[in-house]
């Protein structure tokens, strides 16, 4: 597990996932439209627009 900086806060929130989940973005984003994501290595963000859209970015 990767250190988490001072700054950050933790919660937890388990969902189950299957081949048919969906997962509302409610839960996913933070209450500043954001969730960081790490993939192979990589830190991506996942952030709501202020058009109410989502955009993933490396």
């Amino acid at each position: 597990m990767t250190q988490l900086k001072k700054n950050v806060t933790t919660t937890t929130r388990r969902v189950a996932i299957n081949a048919e989940s969906s997962v509302a973005s409610s839960l996913l984003l933070n209450h500043q439209g954001k969730l960081w994501i790490e993939h192979a290595g990589e830190r991506y963000q996942l952030r709501r627009t202020s058009n109410n859209r989502l955009i993933l970015t490396k």
